[in-house]
Parts: C-alpha cells; sequence; structure tokens
C-alpha cells in the first residue's frame, strides 16, 4: 500500500479527532510495513497499537478504518436498453472515428467491473484531503468523472442529439447510463468527505465561532461543547507546565553528593522543589444587557476549569451586587450561569457601589494571594466611578485584570470612564471572543504559577 494511501488515514483519523503526532505517524507506517496488507485483521491490529492511545479514541479508529478501507460495493449496471457494448451506428464507422469517440465507446464498452476499475484508479490520482466543505462535493465529483474519461461521453451525447432519430434514441440511452455513473461518483466522493472533509468542517466552524462576538455566539448550535473543548484543551497544557514548575530547579549539591557512590556519574537526579501557592482568583462579573454575553461565555470557561485553577470566587452585578459562588457549586456552569443572570441582570449598573460592596464582603480575603479579575464595559450611568475604592483594593491584592468586551476605541466613549480605572490594573485587555479569552484565561494560569 502506497506511503500516501496510509498518510491519508491518518489525515482522517485527525479529523475524526484523534491526536496523532509525525512521530506516530511514522510508527504506524513501519508497523503496517512489518505486517504486510495481505490478512486485513493483522494490518488493522498493528495500526491500532501504534495509533489507539486512549480507550475514547478506539470508537473513531473503528468507524474511519472501516469507512477507509470499506471495498467499494456499489456497481453500474449497463444492462437491456443500456447494453455498453452496444455498436455504433453503422454510418459511424471506428475508422472514422476521432481519439475522442473512440475513447468515449471504449468506456462504453467497460464491464461493471472494468468501470468500477477505472474510477478507483481515477479517484487514487485525486487529493480528497482537500475537501473542507460539503458544498465541494459536486466539483470533486466532477473532477473524478473528468479522470475517467467522462468528457468524452459528454461529447458524444451532444454528437448523437444532432443525428437521426436512430442517433437520438442511442444518444437518450447514454444519458441515463451516464446519470448512473454519476450517482456512484459521488457516493464516492461523500464517503470521501466523511472521511476527510467532515473534520476540516468541524475544524472550520470552530475556528469561525472562536471569532464571533460574544453577542451573536448564542444564534449558533454546539457553542457550549465547544467551551468545554477549549477548557480542557487549555488545562491539559497547563497541568503539563504545572509538572515542570513544581519539579523546581535542578539540585546541584544534592546530585553530586549522590553520584559519589557511582563513581561521579549522576545516576539520579535530585531537584529543589517549589512549595505550593497558596492563590486565590475572584471574579467580578458586570451581568447588564449590554455585556451578559460576554459574562456567561467566561465563567462557564472558568468553571470548564476547575481542575487547574484554584478556587474561584464569583460575583455578579448590574442594578445590585451579590455573590454567585454557591450557585456553580449546585448546578452545572450552564445552568448556574442561567439563573445568576434571570436573577441580577438589567440595566442602572453602578460600579461605585459594586467596589464598596465587594470590598466590603472580601477585606479579610484580599491580601498579596489574591488576582481580582473584572469584566464590564465601565458605563457606569454617569454616576460617582469609585476608582478610589478599586485604588484600595489594588494595593492590597497581587493584581487586578479588567476584561472589556469593547473594542479600545469605545473604553471612555459616552458614559464609559474606563481611564479612571487603568491606572490601578495590573492588566486590561479586551475580551469579545472566545479567542480574546482563552489567550486572557492562558495568561491568567501563567501568572499564577
Amino acid at each position: 500500500m502506497p506511503t500516501r494511501r496510509l498518510s491519508e488515514f491518518v489525515q482522517a483519523l485527525r479529523g475524526a479527532g484523534l491526536r496523532i503526532s509525525p512521530d506516530e505517524a511514522g510508527q504506524a507506517m513501519d508497523a503496517a510495513a512489518l505486517v504486510g496488507y495481505a490478512r486485513r485483521q493483522r494490518f488493522h491490529d498493528a495500526l491500532a497499537v501504534t495509533l489507539v492511545k486512549q480507550q475514547q479514541d478506539r470508537p473513531p479508529f473503528e468507524e474511519t478504518f472501516a469507512r477507509f478501507f470499506e471495498a467499494e460495493d456499489s456497481r453500474v449496471d449497463p444492462s437491456g436498453d443500456m447494453e455498453p457494448a452496444m455498436p455504433a451506428p453503422a454510418a459511424d464507422p471506428a475508422s472514422a472515428q476521432t481519439p475522442e469517440e473512440q475513447q468515449a465507446e471504449a468506456l462504453l464498452a467497460s464491464t461493471p467491473e472494468q468501470l468500477q476499475q477505472r474510477m478507483a484508479e481515477a479517484a487514487a490520482e485525486m487529493d480528497f484531503t482537500q475537501m473542507e466543505v460539503i458544498t465541494q462535493q459536486g466539483l470533486y465529483s466532477r473532477r473524478l468523472l473528468m479522470n475517467m474519461g467522462m468528457g468524452a461521453v459528454d461529447d458524444r451525447v451532444l454528437q448523437l442529439d444532432q443525428g437521426n432519430p436512430s442517433q437520438q434514441a442511442r444518444a437518450e440511452q447514454l444519458r441515463q447510463w451516464r446519470a448512473r455513473v454519476r450517482e456512484q461518483a459521488a457516493g464516492q466522493v461523500r464517503r470521501q468527505f466523511l472521511l476527510h472533509g467532515a473534520g476540516k468542517g468541524r475544524a472550520l466552524r470552530e475556528q469561525t465561532l472562536r471569532a464571533v462576538p460574544f453577542r451573536d455566539l448564542r444564534e449558533f448550535r454546539d457553542v457550549q461543547a465547544l467551551v468545554r473543548k477549549m477548557a480542557r484543551r487549555l488545562a491539559s497544557l497547563h497541568q503539563r507546565r504545572m509538572k515542570t514548575s513544581r519539579r523546581g530547579m535542578l539540585d546541584a549539591r544534592r546530585t553530586m553528593v549522590a553520584s559519589i557512590r557511582h563513581d561521579g556519574v549522576p545516576a539520579k537526579l535530585f531537584w529543589r522543589r517549589r512549595p505550593p501557592r497558596k492563590t486565590r482568583v475572584m471574579v467580578i462579573c458586570d451581568v447588564s444587557s449590554s455585556v451578559s454575553d460576554a459574562a456567561r461565555f467566561l465563567l462557564q470557561f472558568l468553571y470548564a476549569m476547575n481542575d487547574v485553577l484554584p478556587r474561584v470566587r464569583s460575583f455578579a452585578f448590574a442594578s445590585r451586587f451579590d455573590e454567585i459562588t454557591d450557585d456553580f457549586s449546585r448546578y452545572s456552569p450552564e445552568v448556574a450561569v442561567g439563573q445568576v443572570l434571570d436573577r441580577l441582570s438589567g440595566s442602572g449598573t453602578d460600579y461605585a457601589e459594586m467596589f464598596r460592596a465587594f470590598q466590603a464582603r472580601c477585606e479579610r480575603e484580599l491580601d498579596a494571594h489574591t488576582t481580582v479579575i473584572i469584566l464590564g464595559d465601565a458605563r457606569n450611568n454617569y454616576l460617582p466611578d469609585g476608582a478610589e475604592t478599586l485604588q484600595a483594593i489594588s494595593r492590597r491584592v497581587k493584581q487586578v485584570w479588567w476584561l472589556n468586551p469593547e473594542s479600545r476605541g469605545r473604553w471612555n466613549s459616552g458614559d464609559a470612564v474606563m481611564d479612571r480605572y487603568l491606572p490601578h490594573c495590573r492588566l486590561a485587555r479586551q475580551c469579545a471572543t472566545l479567542n480574546d479569552l482563552e489567550r486572557v484565561v492562558d495568561s491568567l494560569l501563567g501568572a499564577l504559577d
């Protein structure tokens, strides 16, 4: 089996959600070459051993393997009036035919098995891995038919349509035969799209959703699944960082002392382990109508990462301020966010009152181990801004981060007073899409190490 074919299979597995490194793909190809391709089960097992790393990867592997290596069952049956070997009209002897006409007649004279083989050979010359969206299937079907030589059949049909009644009858027979071949080609392309295009289509959709403003995301399906997927990926990445970070620096003295018993060879390495850090995260979200969607996704993202984040205390405010931590301990993030928005969302935000209420409730916990994250547009309805209270909070905690869903050009427009809060924030960023949110949380995880 050509290496290209196995490479396409690996790409199909990646499209189905399996994570396969180039080194693992190389090992699979070596294993396949070692066991050979004649015995299907041994070939299957060799690929499974090298490419399936987790039990959850087994079902998509089996489904992709079956689809990719399945034998073609469909056949074109040119029987009855559609007999492909029907001779050309006497007025059109083979010796007088053009090369294109001869190609058409050769294709029409093929047996079902020969036609199937020709389609398989034409498909082998094409790169189906570039299919990304479902609308490309028609284009690839046309290319497959052209590679088979069906263009000559199209020309032959047009030529016969201009002839006598018997030739026109022949043209109608060929049109029916051609329709069946096109249907078979479409099936071949459809199977290839399920292998290669569906995964890319999901990736393209996810890429698009990541860039959609929060205010428009609720119109799309499967957004919650994407948020959880992004959170898991980021959590997995951070867990690897934490493992390296906790190991600490090399303890050269202990390593050298231990190497004496091995003639100076450092057979065992010793590390200076870091003591665990007592970090806290407090999140304050403006859930007024203008920014409630951003708050929804920030809270869902943070609580989907509870395995790597320290305990998060959450607060929300619009016309009034309240702690919402217990909502997330009782319900799933999606349900909890919905309840919070129903209870607290509205208009009339008062940032000064929010800062005072937060300081009064959490004063004992505001210390050098605390990170405060504020999500809001800083639109204070022309009320007092309360910047002096934020300054007092900032002096007591490790850092204050401000996430603003609006573009920077609007941070100080109208009733927005972002410039009054910026001096007291260690970091202030726009956070209007899932891409922005992922970058912010990634930076947060690094800052908490």
